[in-house]
């Protein structure tokens, strides 16, 4: 399923599910109310909903009902909750309940705001591989916790990766989950998962385990980094073949800043063999783990030479060799009463009063990440809602690389008409001063200001008021220096969107913005 457990974002509705809106405000088992669809896939529906009995917002997959009289997949969609709600761990989505109701199959599940990494593929194109590496450990955790409790995901894929608004990362979906203890539920002939993210074992039905896992992983890995999976072909049986006899291309052959170890990680999950891969999730991890300490390999070359050993005549020895014996210890003395002498005067000065009466100093403390009391968008020359992706601002001070706040996206990179900008509002939690603001977000060349005041800043627009400080051209994280500028409140102010990052559309993304500086003098 493409959408499962998401709480906002593109719905994906497949032909053959129902109506929209046909079961809204249908209650199942007595208390699970549904109240709207929010995704949907080729087995079942994802519906928020709200159970009655204990007051929270739930998500419900519920089977669709052209599949319900089809008992093998009604089993498996069982086992999914059965197979889930064995594991308790942070990285895999909860399941709370089961329910059967007048022919409709359900599972009720933990409701999250997330987006699917598909969905981030899909926007970016590609990853960083800071990001890659963090998203890949924590769901190694997930499936080391799965695996320990004898249980294969078999389904690893983009679209069952969920992003949280929090800056979680789960993995959902275990409809094809297989426990050791279990027979496989398989038709006759057929192959569960999904084509582009099975491991060859998989493909040839040969014995699976959790090293298809880290195969399925390692294709998901791949495709963040190059943006494109490894093996494709006009139909799945052409993919599937170039799985079974193809070795994918080093993913740093496609794109040069992938740190070699992250790389030779991937290509060792990658390979066709499952015995020359990971022997297990923590063995994938600790690779990771070490995947951005790149150690150059020793550069091939003749053998050095040792240092000839020469032979030198002595001559005799001069005056000062000759007299070393006590000309080293009377230069030691002399040393040591000019230093007595330089002590006796320096605290003779220190006795002295002081005749020019009290004075006053002052340390500035350090500069050091500042604390906010919130953040929000910042849109006055916009129409419409107020604010605009207000609810994502949050997202640009989490601490969390894999969470952003984004502008629109525009048609051009100096917005429309008597739009000149768009921009966030930190509030800090109280006056401060600041030496420096570090920011984080698209590498497209976007420009613009950030100003340092007290309060608000203009509903009309920054207007004629000085900036702190100027970016231009921004293609990567920057720090900014504002030069000890005082004030509440910091406005990062994007005057220009940079290069296209929609086909020949415009958009900046803001993951981290980081104010830096001390509490500013009563």
């Amino acid at each position: 399923m493409d959408e499962t457990q998401v709480g906002s974002g593109p719905i994906d509705l497949t032909r053959g599910s129902l109506p929209t809106g046909s079961l809204a405000g249908t209650t199942l088992g007595g208390r699970y109310r549904l109240d709207r669809i929010i995704g949907a896939g080729g087995m079942a529906q994802v519906w928020e909903g709200t159970d009655s009995v204990l007051g929270r917002r739930v998500a419900v997959k519920v089977l669709h009902p052209h599949l319900a009289d089809d008992e093998s997949l009604v089993r498996r969609f069982r086992q999914e909750a059965i197979a889930a709600a064995r594991l308790n761990d942070p990285g895999i989505v909860g399941v709370y309940d089961t329910c059967s109701d007048d022919g409709h199959e359900a599972i009720v599940m933990e409701l999250l705001q997330a987006t699917t990494l598909h969905q981030l593929i899909d926007e970016r194109g590609t990853i960083d591989p800071d990001t890659t590496l963090r998203i890949g450990l924590r769901l190694l955790d997930a499936l080391e916790s799965a695996h320990r409790a004898g249980l294969v995901h078999r389904d690893v894929k983009p679209s069952n990766v969920l992003l949280c608004d929090d800056g979680r990362v789960k993995i959902a979906d275990f409809g094809i989950a297989k426990a050791d203890d279990q027979t496989e539920l398989t038709r006759d002939g057929s192959l569960l998962g999904t084509a582009s993210y099975l491991a060859p074992e998989q493909l040839t039905g040969t014995d699976v385990d959790a090293r298809a896992d880290l195969y399925s992983l390692g294709l998901v890995l791949y495709e963040c980094l190059t943006g494109r999976v490894p093996f494709r072909g006009d139909t799945g049986a052409a993919v599937a073949l170039a799985r079974l006899h193809t070795t994918p291309t080093d993913p740093r052959r496609i794109r040069s800043d992938i740190p070699p170890r992250l790389a030779d990680a991937v290509m060792r999950a990658l390979e066709r063999d499952p015995d020359r891969r990971f022997d297990s999730a923590a063995d994938f991890r600790a690779a990771l783990l070490h995947a951005d300490v790149d150690v150059p390999a020793a550069v091939p070359g003749p053998p050095i030479e040792p240092p000839a050993v020469t032979t030198v005549e002595h001559d005799p020895p001069g005056f000062g060799r000759s007299e070393r014996r006590w000309l080293l210890p009377a230069f030691l003395i002399l040393l040591i009463a000019v230093g007595i002498i330089v002590a006796g005067l320096l605290f003779r000065e220190s006795r002295q009063p002081d005749t020019a009466g009290p004075t006053t100093s002052s340390t500035v403390a350090p500069a050091e990440p500042l604390p906010i009391a919130s953040v929000s968008s910042y849109d006055p020359q916009g129409s419409g809602t107020s604010g605009e992706n207000d609810s994502l601002a949050a997202r640009a001070t989490d601490g969390d690389d894999l969470t952003a706040w984004r502008t629109e996206t525009y048609d051009q990179p100096d917005f429309f008409g008597d739009k000149t900008g768009i921009g966030l509002v930190i509030h800090l939690a109280g006056r401060s001063r600041l030496e420096n603001v570090r920011v984080s977000g698209s590498t497209n060349g976007w420009s613009g200001q950030v100003y340092v005041l007290d309060g608000d800043p203009d509903p009309a627009g920054p207007g004629d008021l000085h900036p702190s400080a100027t970016l231009t051209d921004v293609r990567g994280p920057v720090s900014v220096d504002l030069g000890g500028a005082t004030g509440t409140t910091v406005l990062l102010w994007i005057t220009d969107l940079g290069d296209p990052t929609d086909g020949s559309r415009h958009r900046v993304e803001i993951q981290e913005v980081v104010p830096n500086g001390s509490p500013a003098p009563s």
